[in-house]
């Protein structure tokens, strides 16, 4: 195989001159949830105005936390409506790389951050402790009470485990006619799927390491913990689904992470780093939503573009490639249910890009190349020969001789540690572009004039959004969850309303110069304070304006 250089263009990072096969494999180097609720603990120690909010606790005790951080202008005495964003990172469990960037970018915060002059910033760095702390024991990202996934009565009694006595868990080919791979005539450490519609014949299945230990002739099927956290929430839950809980939010987790949500309707915009994606490829939008939609509103998906150029810029080439939407997923909920606009980040993948060195663009024959070529060449130049397991002959107990080997888990989803700090860049500089976008309310074209000498005075003011974000988002309003926009004219005492109301409500306000005109006449006694206009949001914050005659 020819010598190759990958680079680092979704991420905007520098491979060194001659990058060496040195990066540690994931997970060495990833914080434990204990060390983590430790770091936390310590960072509020630091920071007199930041608060450690227990929100729950997950099923093997361990505490669900969330960082509060506030603005210097907002610590011990928030502002009316003052937005927030909410961070959370990890619910699958084994995006260690997510988790990992959330606590980062906590340990890296300084008092002046963009962000934190405009908005409260809530961040959840673990939010499936459990399941870290299997994936770090080598287990898999189980968590919960055991589930009979193939209902024969047993619990977690067929699940993948080191049958060869390696230490790890790997990949079983059984030689199979018919089956549905084959291996790469290229490289046969690699598998692909045969192509069967030009007739080509596989030759064995592709299985986790594991063993039919229950006698039911199905490998794997009843593993350890069985409820999949990102299955439980009520958007698109899938009933009878094993994987998806008795309930919707029958999780402490899940549960948590809701009733927090609930309390706190300052909550205007969500990123998740996990395994889904909306940044790399933005979806396009659709017209209509149903209880079954994944793809936002348009005006919605229009945003998501508007706001992730502070993410990915133009040239880059290479894609962060992300998950498809799963049933039950907390991102989901979050903008269908509750109308919360979020921005999802798998934050990094494998680069697959590669060139020769001092080449502008990729050779001929690496572009050739399958993805699982692509692949293996870059592991070989970060790790060496610790990425990939040779495949070994081994004599099954049920399958007769296979062979196991293939990819080691969790790094084709999670960089070496070393990259952390500068992924966690990348996240500051989209928190810290999110600031100026959100939405703001200000009075203009204020005009008071004197209908007459008995004090008798005529208003009008509009109140205009000049920034990207809408007061709420389409489906916010689609789905009835929006909270109106309160209007108060405060007259001084012995005032009197002649026209107009005391108090209105405006809907919505649009991005970008969306405004409403409002009238009054009103009635003050000799010598008053001036009469005022105050219009307070949700999560779009509050002005004030004095309606007194200019001179």
């Amino acid at each position: 195989m020819f010598a190759v250089t990958t680079t680092l263009c979704c991420l905007g990072l520098a491979l060194p001159q001659d990058p060496q096969p040195n990066y540690k494999l994931p997970p060495q180097g990833y914080h434990a949830p204990e060390e983590v609720a430790a770091a936390l603990e310590e960072l509020v120690s630091m920071h007199l105005s930041w608060d450690l909010i227990q929100i729950g606790t997950s099923p093997e005790g361990r505490p669900l936390y969330v960082l509060s951080i506030p603005g210097p202008q907002l610590a011990g005495n928030p502002a009316p409506g003052a937005p927030a964003i909410l961070v959370v990172a990890n619910l699958e469990g084994d995006r260690l790389g997510a988790g990992e960037v959330a606590l980062n970018l906590a340990q890296n915060l300084s008092a002046n951050f963009p962000l934190l002059e405009k908005a409260h910033l809530f961040l959840m760095p673990m939010a499936n402790p459990d399941a870290v702390a299997h994936v770090l024991h080598g287990e898999g990202n189980w968590r919960g009470a055991p589930t009979d996934n193939d209902r024969d009565g047993r619990v977690d009694e067929d699940g993948a485990h080191d049958i060869n006595g390696d230490g790890q868990v790997l990949w079983m080919r059984v030689p199979t006619p018919g089956g549905q791979w084959l291996a790469e005539p290229k490289d046969s450490r690699l598998s692909r799927k045969a192509k069967t519609d030009d007739g080509e014949a596989g030759e064995f299945r592709l299985l986790r390491e594991g063993a039919d230990t229950d006698g039911d002739r199905l490998e794997n099927e009843d593993g350890k913990g069985g409820i999949q956290l990102e299955a439980n929430f009520p958007h698109r839950w899938q009933q009878y689904d094993p994987a998806a809980g008795p309930y919707q939010l029958s999780e402490p987790e899940s549960r948590a992470l809701v009733d927090f949500v609930l309390l706190h309707p300052e909550i205007c915009l969500a990123l998740v780093l996990d395994n889904e994606d909306n940044l790399t490829d933005p979806p396009q939008g659709e017209d209509k939503s149903t209880i079954q939609s994944t793809i936002p509103l348009k005006a919605d998906a229009t945003l998501i573009k508007i706001l992730r150029k502070g993410w990915q810029s133009e040239d880059d080439q290479e894609k962060v490639l992300g998950e498809e939407h799963q049933h039950g997923n907390f991102a989901d909920w979050l903008y269908f249910q509750r109308g919360i606009l979020v921005l999802e980040s798998a934050l990094w993948s494998p680069p697959l890009e590669m060139k020769e060195e001092g080449e502008a663009k990729p050779k001929e024959e690496a572009k050739d190349l399958s993805k699982e070529q692509k692949l293996l060449a870059w592991a070989e130049r970060w790790y060496g020969d610790k990425a990939f397991v040779p495949w070994q002959d081994f004599h099954h107990p049920t399958l007769g001789d296979i062979t196991i080997g293939g990819w080691k888990p969790l790094l084709r989803t999670n960089p070496p540690i070393s990259l952390i700090p500068q992924l966690r860049s990348r996240t500051e500089a989209i928190l810290s572009s999110l600031g100026p976008q959100l939405a703001k309310l200000s009075w203009e074209k204020v005009e008071v004039k004197a209908l007459d000498g008995q004090q008798v005075f005529e208003a009008r003011a509009t109140l205009v959004n000049p920034h990207t974000m809408p007061t709420d988002t389409a489906m916010a309003i689609a789905n009835r969850k929006h909270l109106p926009l309160r209007i108060y004219l405060e007259l001084p005492a012995g005032g009197k309303l002649l026209v107009g109301k005391m108090q209105q409500n405006l809907r919505r306000l649009e991005g970008l110069g969306g405004s409403h005109e409002f009238h009054w006449i009103f009635q003050l006694p000799p010598n008053s304070k001036p009469a005022q206009v105050r219009a307070v949001s949700t999560h779009s914050g509050e002005s004030v304006c004095l309606l007194e005659v200019q001179s």
